[in-house]
Order: C-alpha cells, then structure tokens, then sequence
C-alpha cells in the first residue's frame, strides 16, 4: 500500500491587470487656483485634455468643491525647472 503525500498548494496567482495608458505629456496641464483674493495661485491638480479650452472646461467641473475666486490652467510642459531634484 502507498501513502498518499498531498500536493504543495499553488499560491493564487493575480488577476491580470491591462496595462495602464501613458499620458501624452503634451496633454496634461496643471490647474491652478485661489479660494481668496489675499491669497496666491496653487496647483490644486491636473487634467488631461487636447487643448486650452477642453482643459478650461475639465479643471472647472472635476475641481468644483470650492467657490473659487481664480481658477486657470498651464501646459505641464511650459514649466522650466530651475533646480531639479
């Protein structure tokens, strides 16, 4: 008679996952805003759009939780860095 040795079980393998989309950096333009006159411009997020007016539109209704006093938006790539990290 032989003895039965159960199988090592296989860890569960993940599921796959599709592969995430670059963004063009000639899209993504940075959004700027102030909720007080006394207070400078910050960079409150992004937005992915093919031009000004689109990436006007989007940065309104995706960052609309404040009444904002100013609210404007710059191609990511007219940044110049000064001092790189």
């Amino acid at each position: 008679m032989t003895k039965h040795t159960p199988k090592a079980a296989t860890p569960p393998q993940p599921a796959p996952t599709a592969p995430r989309a670059r963004l063009a950096p000639e899209r993504v333009w940075l959004v700027l805003a102030r909720r007080a006159y006394d207070e400078p411009l910050r960079q409150i997020g992004t937005v992915e759009a093919d031009d000004s007016d689109l990436a006007g539109v989007y940065a309104r209704s995706i960052y609309d939780e404040f009444a904002w006093v100013e609210m404007a938006v710059i191609p990511r790539e007219a940044l110049l860095v000064v001092i790189a990290s």
